[in-house]
């Protein structure tokens, strides 16, 4: 899908399930909110920090961090943002490739569930990286090409929800080009309510993990 039929879709789910976390595309909301208190966690706790949830959709995932920290969200669907500001979060429609901010304004930048959407992913890295502070990090969630189950849905799902997706070592090279260190993965495995974390991609590990979070610290400059 183009960006403008992505933010038709997202408008329409916004408009039908509210704030609900059915407007996000995951599995269902238990699958939800088990990956948002996995990542949370792995992201250690904030306090007083300033935060840019990338492509917030209606605010679910980083409202926890509302209560102690800044946080500001951005995405395309403007329905969607209505219930991220009800929320608490500071929103704006902007571009990802193309964000408002000063460099290095953010201590951290969260990016969950949308580089699957976007072609241009790099520069989408690129943008967020640009907007880390050094010292600062950088966390992504996306779907794991190399995941048994995603190819097996593949094969029955022909929605383009599933077109892109990524190897964890080509993310972290993207990373490192960038000028993360210190990278990091905690892996998800769909439906089961664990997950492993690791410094690499692994060869078993990486084929029945069907999403993933990477993390890594901006180096100063």
């Amino acid at each position: 899908m183009s960006n403008s039929n992505w933010k038709q879709y997202f408008d329409k789910k916004a408009e039908t399930h509210g704030a609900s976390v059915k407007s996000s595309d995951y599995f269902n909301e238990e699958s939800f909110f088990m990956q948002r208190d996995n990542t949370l966690r792995w992201l250690g706790e904030l306090k007083g920090k300033t935060v840019l949830d990338a492509g917030c959709g209606v605010g679910a995932f980083s409202e926890p961090l509302v209560a102690n920290n800044t946080v500001y969200g951005v995405d395309f669907s403007v329905k969607s943002l209505e219930f991220a500001a009800g929320r608490g979060l500071i929103t704006m429609s902007e571009d990802l490739t193309a964000l408002p901010f000063e460099k290095g304004k953010f201590d951290v930048v969260l990016c969950i569930g949308v580089i699957q959407l976007i072609e241009q992913y790099v520069s989408v890295i690129k943008e967020l990286a640009r907007v880390t502070k050094p010292g600062g990090t950088l966390l992504i969630e996306t779907l794991n090409r190399g995941s048994i189950q995603r190819k097996l849905l593949k094969l029955f799902e022909r929605s383009n929800k599933f077109d892109r997706m990524y190897a964890m070592d080509e993310l972290k090279n993207v990373f490192m080009q960038h000028g993360f260190e210190q990278i990091e993965f905690m892996k998800i495995y769909h439906p089961f309510k664990f997950v492993t974390k690791s410094s690499g991609q692994g060869a078993l590990s990486g084929t029945f993990c069907t999403s993933f979070a990477i993390k890594g610290r901006k180096k100063s400059d």
